[in-house]
């Protein structure tokens, strides 16, 4: 069997991700690939990976584990999400550094699912956007100070976390992509995500650009579509750029950032290294990147 999971990061869709792939339970069902609801699973693989750490799961606690999330027969791929599988919102810079409890945490998980095949599917995103939007996961309970930590802007590289990723789990497969992307490579994504080819008919390509756009441009963009089928996965996503660009619902476009020490400069200076890192991420050895 192989297990894809979706492993973050905070504030990449991860939800969003999950209703689109749920959306096609039944149809995915027909090849294998079964994605079962969150209730099912997060909370025993959290509880298993504090218990086998270090040490690959028994035979039988796996088949224990898998049976609590599926009932399925047929099951040749299992597709869950659980972007907590790392830390929680307030953890994600502890000791200053992004996301440092992965380095321990995802051998525990891979230790999970020993016998099996795993890849990972992680979400990337703007720091200057990231960081306000996990800082609010934290409601008003804490400080931004506490949440930051000693952390230094400018030098968050996801590239980092994505190479240390590989080194503690180098048989996982890790597919990549950025969340600024997802308006346009969503249906791509989901199909990654599912494992199935172009060729399989899925549900909900146009859900995460719907959110973005006036609802006129949406039933536009639907007519569109009727009218005019991509050849390919490149043009689909060249007309769903193109209708963006023009229907757009500017309020959905902007991003409100008010943190302490926060200016334009900060901002610019985040997007221009961010930039840069995601070219690096996409040249990294084992990592599929999905543009």
């Amino acid at each position: 069997m192989i297990i894809s999971m979706h492993i973050g990061a905070h504030c990449t869709a991860g939800g969003a991700l999950m209703r689109g792939l749920l959306k096609n339970t039944g149809r995915l069902a027909e090849h294998g690939i079964v994605v079962p609801g969150p209730a099912r699973y997060r909370t025993i693989i959290p509880d298993v990976m504090k218990k086998v750490k270090g040490a690959p799961a028994s035979t039988d606690t796996q088949a224990m584990i898998l049976d609590q999330i599926t009932e399925a027969e047929n099951c040749s791929r299992l597709v869950i999400s659980l972007e907590d599988v790392i830390c929680m919102p307030q953890g994600i810079f502890a000791d200053g550094k992004l996301y440092a409890k992965a380095e321990f945490r995802l051998p525990w998980l891979r230790n999970v699912f020993a016998d099996h095949q795993m890849e990972f599917v992680f979400g990337v995103r703007n720091p200057a956007s990231f960081i306000p939007a996990a800082f609010a996961l934290e409601g008003e309970k804490r400080r931004y100070s506490d949440f930051i930590q000693n952390a230094d802007l400018d030098h968050l590289r996801w590239s980092r976390l994505i190479t240390m990723i590989r080194a503690v789990c180098p048989d996982v497969a890790l597919k990549v992509y950025a969340f600024e992307d997802t308006p346009v490579i969503w249906g791509r994504l989901i199909r990654e995500v599912a494992g199935v080819k172009g060729s399989v008919p899925l549900a909900g390509a146009l859900d995460m650009i719907a959110t973005l756009m006036k609802p006129e441009g949406v039933t536009r963009l639907r007519a569109y579509l009727e009218t005019h089928k991509p050849k390919n996965e490149l043009q689909f996503q060249r007309i769903l750029g193109a209708f963006l660009d023009k229907y757009a619902d500017p309020a959905m476009m902007e991003d409100e950032i008010d943190l302490p020490d926060w200016d334009d400069a900060l901002i610019e200076r985040l997007t221009a290294t961010y930039e840069d890192d995601l070219y690096l991420i996409e040249g990294l050895p084992g990592v599929t990147f999905i543009s």
